[in-house]
């Protein structure tokens, strides 16, 4: 309404219009019946917009039931097709760096390429398709110099790749220090890049799609991580001799350098699972924990580290007589770098040393094809010819014929000299072979002067007579200087020791000699018995009797007194005849029933049958005070049953607890009752009862590990301190599988597979057949139909009828 229509026009009293009065309720009035209009149109906008959003949130809600049904049903179906197996033990992959930018940048023709989605939708998923553990720098969540933490990654990783799809300085000056150091091992890709900088432009790159977005392409998506995942993979087989680097393809002369010699402490972040393993190691290690280390070191990450650790670990289990499962930490070690120069040493070394001894040759052999200067190796064969000669006469028990057959079987003695002999020549400081040659040139004159013939000499005895002295000389002039470093090694100090047991005048400086080794023995047992071995060989071809007497009894002093007992009473104990090693027992089976629930795994009324099968099992097999005993628990039912009977008959009993003491009863104990209980805390405090807690030894489980499948792990590690041919199962166990609901059948299924798969012995005692109990846990068996006979049988008597009836 127009201002003159309202008013009048100035000046015209005719046409002045309503007074002002009438004229403002005018306005009012049409501003109310604006506002109405406009309330009324936003309250059907808003109502129309709310039926809109409520149809589409049903619909939606509707989509959302529909594909969960969907999704569990087809999951349903694939369970039952496919069960999904857990594995047994933690998978470690080899390790990918991914090189490339973050977030979002602009590309050469101003598109964007989103590098956080190229990572996680398309490389990632190619790199663990390929098998390998993909890692970028933004991942690392422990705290650290991410610079430094970021060159070990370069330097170390297994695989690098590259993504070159823009000039990002970052990037081009990381390729370029893995081109420098390694010579293999790199891939690079680009997002369709017209053209590749001059200095790389003849390096192969994979190419991969992205969107207008600049995220990877749904169309090319899995063409592209079919295509990098299988260029990955082909690149890590190739063989340690090929070459990826464009810096050692045009430099052929160059070497890469030792990994070794590629750490950096300042990298603490990255070092740091290594650190802490190494601390619980150094531990368990002068525990004699052989379970700790292996689970400690099976459970490592990363296998730059690993590599590292499994030699530590191997180096351990050596020191502690463990020669068999030393060999398998170091061939986990060659999975994971084949050409480790100490790991192809080892596993020679303990081939022979568990009596494989043609595998053991054959791996030196071809070790020292590739590297024929490599004097450990040539020592190492040194000792198998040692102990061929060794084997062909110790059994001898008349000590005249003893010496004869030792002469008899020279050649092999004159091989394993003259083998370490040029092992010494090879590198004059490493007296471990120069030290067995004088040895065994001196055992071999010894025995020449006695048996050779005088008038006609072997011309190679001859030889070895003149050559002796000279090395001899040599020898206690290098071993000498080497003692007076301050931190110098038993090994060393016993190897003058037993230089002075072959040349010393007088018996003291021999006991001397070896006191001042035990220095630095560090109370190694496994070092002390070592040396033992030695000076009782000599012992047994009559060699400088006084001298070696000296030695044995400086040895045997150190050996009692680790052991906390008296020299002369250790003479007098005897070993059972029957176990001279001792057996070990590992024991995972069923806890009782819970009260009330319709589980029939083991019913509490068939304890005195479990008992007596435990027992018979262990009657069986003889086990008495020379055994050892090892359980995953102490669970109310038949873990505590094992261990009462176990230390019933005296044998030590070593629990593993996966959780602290006052959860574990709460968790495991509690559901039998107050009876139960007292009996846990009765075995607990038995002295033939010890329990390891899992958290307190271990530390915490890694993110995704099962606590509890992890405590079969340790159990079972553990119980391999006697190695696994003197180690048996006994497991309570129906045999079956598909009862995954139950936590029982799940861990001792799971500990049966481990035990089967390390290659042991495992006993069943099937609670089905023992107890008579049908459906497993689901339902109480019932009581069959009885026939005519037994119903005949329980037709009441007369008297019980007339009883009855009164």
């Amino acid at each position: 309404m127009s201002a003159q229509k309202l008013f009048g026009k100035k000046g015209d009293p005719a046409s002045q219009g309503p007074s002002v009065q009438e004229s403002t309720q005018q306005v009012i009035d049409a501003l109310q019946a604006s506002e109405d209009a406009i309330q009324k149109a936003i309250q059907e906008v808003v109502e129309e917009t709310r039926e809109s959003v409520k149809a589409a949130i049903e619909q939606a809600e509707q989509k959302g039931v529909e594909k969960t049904k969907a999704e569990a049903k087809s999951k349903s179906k694939t369970t039952e097709a496919t069960p999904v197996e857990r594995k047994l033990r933690p998978e470690i992959r080899p390790h990918a760096f991914v090189v490339m930018p973050f977030g979002v940048k602009k590309g050469f023709d101003g598109q964007t390429i989103n590098f956080n989605a190229i990572y996680r939708d398309l490389i990632k998923p190619a790199l663990e398709l390929a098998g390998f553990e993909p890692f970028r720098a933004d991942e690392e969540t422990t705290t650290g110099d991410i610079l430094t933490d970021m060159f070990q990654e370069l330097l170390l990783a297994d695989l690098v790749i590259a993504d070159l799809s823009i000039d990002n300085a970052n990037v081009f000056y990381e390729l370029g220090i893995r081109h420098a150091f390694r010579k293999r091992g790199i891939v690079h890709i680009q997002a369709g890049r017209a053209y590749m900088p001059f200095d790389i432009f003849n390096v192969r790159t994979i190419p991969y799609h992205t969107t207008e977005e600049g995220i990877p392409d749904p169309i090319f998506l899995e063409k592209d991580i079919q295509a990098i995942s299988r260029v990955t993979r082909d690149t890590w087989a190739t063989g340690v001799d090929a070459i990826h680097s464009p810096v050692f393809n045009l430099l052929t002369g160059l070497d890469e350098p030792d990994q070794s010699t590629l750490r950096t402490p300042l990298a603490t972040g990255f070092w740091r699972e290594y650190n802490e393993w190494k601390q619980r190691v150094s531990i368990s290690r002068r525990q004699k924990r052989i379970g700790d280390i292996l689970l400690l070191t099976e459970e490592i990450s990363n296998p730059m580290i690993k590599e590292e650790a499994v030699g530590e670990a191997g180096k351990a289990l050596a020191n502690m007589g463990r020669n068999e499962l030393a060999l398998e930490q170091y061939r986990k070690g060659l999975e994971v770098n084949e050409g480790n120069l100490e790991f192809r040493r080892q596993e020679a070394f303990h081939l022979n040393r568990i009596g494989r001894v043609d595998e053991a040759i054959v791996k030196l052999e071809n070790l020292l094809e590739d590297f024929p200067t490599d004097s450990e190796a040539v020592a190492y064969l040194g000792r198998i010819y040692k102990e061929t000669w060794n084997n062909s006469w110790d059994w001898v028990e008349d000590p005249e014929k003893r010496l004869k057959t030792a002469f008899e079987s020279y050649h092999w003695l004159i091989k394993a000299f003259n083998t370490y002999l040029k092992g010494y020549r090879i590198d004059l400081n490493q007296y471990y072979p120069g030290v067995n040659a004088v040895t065994l040139g001196m055992i071999l004159t010894h025995l020449a002067d006695r048996y050779d013939d005088a008038e006609n000499p072997d011309p190679d005895i001859m030889n070895i007579r003149e050559i002796l002295p000279e090395l001899r000389g040599a020898l206690e002039f290098a071993l000498e200087t080497f003692a007076e470093d301050e931190k110098v090694d038993y090994w060393t100090l016993v190897s003058l020791a037993e230089l002075r047991l072959l040349t010393a005048p007088k018996p003291m400086m021999v006991t001397r000699a070896y006191r001042k080794a035990l220095i630095a023995s560090r109370r190694n047992q496994f070092f002390l018995e070592s040396s033992l071995g030695q000076l009782e060989m000599l012992k047994q071809l009559e060699m400088r009797q006084e001298f070696v007497v000296a030695g044995i009894d400086v040895i045997n002093d150190e050996i009692c007194r680790l052991s906390k007992k008296d020299p002369e009473e250790e003479m007098k104990e005897e070993v059972d005849d029957d176990h001279p090693e001792g057996q070990v027992f590992l024991f995972a089976g069923y806890s009782i029933d819970p009260v009330g629930s319709k589980r029939t795994l083991f019913p509490e009324e068939g304890e005195e049958k479990v008992r007596k099968a435990i027992s018979d099992l262990l009657d069986k097999y003889q086990a008495g005070h020379n055994d050892l005993a090892f359980t995953a628990g102490l669970s109310a039912g038949t873990e505590l049953i094992f261990a009462e009977l176990c230390a019933e008959r005296g044998i030590p009993v070593e629990a593993h607890l996966p959780l602290a003491d006052a959860a574990y009863v709460r968790e495991f104990v509690n559901q039998g009752g107050g009876k139960w209980v007292e009996r846990f805390y009765k075995v607990r405090n038995h002295p033939l009862v010890g329990e390891q807690y899992q958290i307190e030894q271990l530390g915490l489980p890694k993110e995704g590990y099962d606590a509890y499948e992890r405590n079969n792990r340790w159990a079972l590690y553990s119980s391999l301190i006697r190695g696994i041919d003197n180690v048996r199962l006994i497991a309570f166990w129906n045999g079956k599988s598909d009862a995954q609901e139950d936590r029982d059948v799940r861990l001792v299924r799971h500990m049966v597979d481990l035990m089967r798969d390390t290659g042991g012995v495992v006993e069943q005692i099937n609670p089905e057949k023992l107890l008579k109990l049908q459906g497993g846990s689901k339902k109480r068996s019932k009581k069959k139909p009885a026939t005519k006979k037994t119903a005949a049988r329980k037709t009441p008597t007369k008297k019980e009828a007339a009883k009855k009836e009164k």
